[in-house]
């Protein structure tokens, strides 16, 4: 199948040396940094008392009131560099907004808007609906009128690497014509303490690979400009570089160290490299993730050498850019990606400052200290690595040296079919009795609100001391969906793909952590509780559990992160080697949820607010397992109206070559608010689908804000895969015989107007 051709045609900086990227490649080019002593909260009983904040910061200077009161700082610094980025390409005059999309990578999302009411209990209203991961993205979609595909990318430090892989795949793919792809996060009080109960922090400016160890916290935003080859060429658009492919990986190892070996980058790496279809020789310099922690920086020199060979290893040029503007977060990859880009447009490669003597381990590189380095790049690699395990890498082309004169879109092989082979689900009627979800759904049983299960008790093995409420549902699911679908645990193999779809993550480690400052003060900071605020961490834990290699990723949508991770799955694997993918979500509830559900108006649902995990198990191979159902194609939108889900109702009926005539159900996910109703009402009546046609939420005995949009897609599985033991009760619920349905569309919208689509078919 054609794939279009994804270039880089604006880019926007805001950072510790700038607040454009004129005047942080200006500040760059003279070796400065932006680490300096801290202003924005004490430091005084912190092991560092430095790090790189934006300097002269004032809000006011680019929103109004009203704007002001609404954007967290994390959604601020996004717009402001956004807006850079757009002006420069000039793009929004010359597409159709619908058309446009937005990846937002963070780490810590609205964290500031939550820790500066220094409590977590009675919260501000207003003032907590700024904090959840998924309102970063959406409020800025919002700023600009975007309606196509939109996304918050939350793993942790990889998260704006990854953001750049999403978008390049939605253009790609053909889910938009442009996409606007990076990552923002600001300098955090509550972070911050928890690096410094980590011993992480240096307490000199950073420099990677150096003598003295430990990083420097940053903050900032940048964002790139993507669009097809064709489409900036029609236009005659400055063009920076063209994203040739890239790879995510899980280490599966640990929380917040790295594989010793460089395992995670290895595969990500790796897999970059063939989706760009470039040998590992070609490679001319590498932007490296090196944080300056001791065993950040040696593990991933150890996985690079592993992909290029020590010998050629040393003969590429890399460095780690953190010294100028620090360890930027969840911004960190774009803002490396984007500072590189614009320094190779003057033939220039950026240094490790502050550099003394190359450490232990880092010998044999061939490193950029302290001045740049003049060379003529073509082909270069961006790496970063996170929390969770998560790794994230990108290749791309300089433009300036670009000399072929290829198609504006390639070919690929055949897509692969891709199939629902295996179901998981933790809930108490589930795990007890075993029946299927469609078939807890309609019974008189009701389901708990508060899940009464432990994993200690299902499996000892797969449990770990003080592990999350999330984390367990979603290990038991994982582990129910792996049986199902006939898959051998743990994995042997790096071919098993994983993306999970979380609105909040553990919430419940979030309190503790917060309450271990509110209780004793910032320095008495858990080191226990912090790697669980990263949304990433139960993704994290279930690859660790399970083995989990492959390409991996963890994102937030607010309302249907199941179903978005499921045609984030689907698309993967459709055309690459990797023959199954494992799609989860989960949901848990505690005190600060219900704090943030009424912050949301989600405590004003019809349905009640419930706790889980659902997981499925996708695959491009239909020989090793009679699959429940096939999925056909999927759409993406954004928009809070009925005219924007039939859009991606629309998209998803084209992708699958399926008129609306041959659709036998529709499953609708709704979160039982007022607004939501009248959505679909309105959207049935602009569907105009067929009377018989079965249209139906499933979310009467209780709503998962993670969740239940992918449930959905699950309950159809069930429906087209004989997983349903009573048969003729669900023929009857249906009024129809259920055996004779054939396809249906699965549609979920969120709070902010989030829209996913997917067809779903009977296996032929």
């Amino acid at each position: 199948m054609a794939r279009n051709r994804v270039v880089v045609t604006g880019i926007g900086i805001l950072s510790s040396v700038g607040h454009n990227k004129q005047e942080v490649i200006d500040q760059m080019k003279k070796g400065k940094t932006g680490v300096d002593i801290l202003k924005k909260f004490d430091t005084e009983k912190f092991i560092s008392q430095i790090g790189a904040e934006v300097k002269d910061y004032n809000a006011a200077d680019y929103f109004n009131t009203e704007e002001i009161e609404k954007y967290d700082p994390c959604a601020q610094y996004a717009v402001i560099s956004i807006k850079e980025a757009l002006h420069e390409s000039m793009v929004m005059n010359q597409t159709s907004s619908n058309r446009i999309g937005l990846a937002l990578g963070t780490c810590n999302g609205g964290v500031n808007s939550l820790e500066e009411q220094g409590t977590i209990e009675s919260l501000d209203l207003e003032q907590t609906k700024k904090y959840p991961f998924f309102n970063q993205a959406d409020h800025v979609a919002q700023y600009f009128d975007l309606g196509g595909p939109v996304v918050t990318i939350n793993t942790a430090c990889a998260a704006s690497g990854n953001a750049i892989g999403f978008g390049f795949e939605m253009v790609q793919k053909g889910y938009a014509d442009v996409m606007i792809a990076g990552g923002s996060d600001s300098m955090s009080s509550s972070v911050y303490a928890g690096f410094n109960a980590l011993r992480a922090l240096n307490s000199v400016p950073c420099s990677p690979y150096n003598t003295s160890y430990g990083l420097s916290l940053g903050e900032g935003a940048a964002f790139v400009v993507l669009e097809t080859l064709e489409h900036a060429l029609a236009r005659n658009a400055k063009i920076y570089a063209e994203v040739c492919g890239y790879g995510l990986s899980s280490d599966a190892y640990h929380e917040t160290a790295p594989h010793p070996e460089g395992e995670g980058i290895k595969n990500a790496v790796t897999r970059a490299l063939k989706q760009a279809s470039l040998q590992p020789d070609q490679i001319e310099y590498i932007n490296t993730h090196g944080t300056g922690t001791k065993a950040n920086d040696t593990a991933e020199l150890f996985g690079l050498e592993r992909v290029f060979g020590v010998e050629k290893f040393k003969e590429i040029p890399i460095s780690s850019s953190k010294a100028y503007f620090g360890h930027n977060l969840g911004a960190a990859a774009s803002i490396e990606y984007a500072t590189s880009i614009l320094l190779m447009q003057e033939d220039l490669l950026p240094a490790t400052i502050n550099f003394q003597e190359k450490r232990e381990g880092c010998e044999n590189t061939n490193l950029i200290t302290n001045e740049m380095k003049e060379q003529k790049t073509t082909y270069f690699l961006c790496n970063n690595s996170a929390f969770g395990g998560h790794n994230a890498s990108i290749v791309s082309k300089n433009w300036k040296h670009h000399t072929e004169s290829g198609k504006a879109v390639s070919s690929t092989d055949t897509d692969n079919r891709v199939f629902v082979t295996g179901l998981g689900n933790c809930n108490t009627i589930y795990v007890q009795k075993q029946t299927s979800l469609i078939e807890q759904l309609i019974s008189e049983d009701d389901i708990p609100t508060k899940l009464d299960f432990s994993l200690k008790e299902y499996n000892k093995d797969l449990y770990e001391r003080r592990m999350n409420s999330l984390a367990q549902y979603s290990i038991a699911a994982t582990d129910q969906a792996f049986k199902d679908a006939e898959v051998q645990i743990p994995l042997e193999n790096e071919d098993i793909a994983f993306i999970y779809g979380t609105a909040r993550g553990s919430l419940q480690s979030s309190e503790k952590y917060f309450q271990s400052i509110l209780k004793k003060g910032p320095e008495y900071a858990s080191s226990i509780y912090f790697p669980d605020m990263v949304l990433n961490s139960v993704a994290g834990k279930v690859a660790k559990k399970f083995n989990i290699r492959g390409f991996s990723s963890s994102i937030s949508t607010g309302g249907n992160d199941g179903l978005f991770g499921a045609v984030y799955g689907y698309e993967f694997i459709k055309d690459n080697d990797h023959a199954k993918c494992l799609i989860g979500s989960g949901d848990e509830l505690s005190d600060l949820s219900a704090e943030i559900d009424k912050s949301l108006g989600l405590n004003e649902s019809v349905y009640p607010i419930v706790e889980g995990s659902s997981c499925l198990v996708l695959s491009n191979d239909l020989d090793e397992k009679a699959a429940y159902a096939e999925i056909l194609g999927a759409g993406l939108t954004f928009g809070s109206d009925a005219t924007s889900l039939k859009k991606a109702i629309d998209s998803a009926l084209e992708k699958a070559a399926t008129p609306i005539g041959e659709i036998d159900f529709i499953f609708y996910n709704s979160n039982g608010l007022s607004k939501d109703i009248d959505i679909y009402e309105n959207l049935f009546n602009e569907l105009n689908v067929a009377d018989h046609v079965f249209k139906h939420c499933f979310n009467s005995k209780g709503y998962l804000e993670s969740t239940s949009s992918l449930n959905h897609l699950y309950i159809a599985a069930e429906l087209f895969g004989g997983k349903i033991k009573d048969i003729e009760a669900v023929s009857q619920y249906f009024n129809r015989d259920v055996t004779k349905l054939s396809k249906g569309l699965i549609v979920s919208t969120s709070l902010n107007g989030n829209n996913a689509a997917v067809v779903v078919s009977k296996v032929k």
